[in-house]
């Protein structure tokens, strides 16, 4: 689980990098990020509420310059480690800057 925060958040840093290096972005494409299955093996609560906590840390880690949304949806994903499983799908938008616009 921290391992994926990790990643993520250097997925946030680089694309504001990218943002600041003045690469064009559109506000209008979406970046699909990867998908994440977070899974328990006694209980389906435990498991949602993981990967809703998961969902609000991306939504608090959203900014001026990029923004998280995030789903979660049960899964029956043969590659989750246990019987009760989600899938927490992340999409990251950059955020134009009119400052790289000159």
């Amino acid at each position: 689980m921290k391992a994926f925060i990790f990643s993520l958040a250097f997925l946030s840093i680089a694309n504001v990098s990218l943002a600041q290096d003045g690469v064009p972005l559109s506000t209008s494409s979406w970046i699909d990020t990867n998908t994440v299955l977070i899974s328990n093996g006694q209980s389906p609560d435990i498991a949602r509420r993981d990967c809703e906590t998961t969902m609000r840390i991306l939504s608090i880690m959203s900014n001026n310059k990029i923004v998280f949304q995030s789903t979660c949806e049960a899964s029956y994903n043969p590659r989750c480690n246990y019987y009760y499983c989600y899938q927490l799908n992340t999409r990251a938008l950059v955020v134009d800057d009119p400052r790289l616009k000159q």
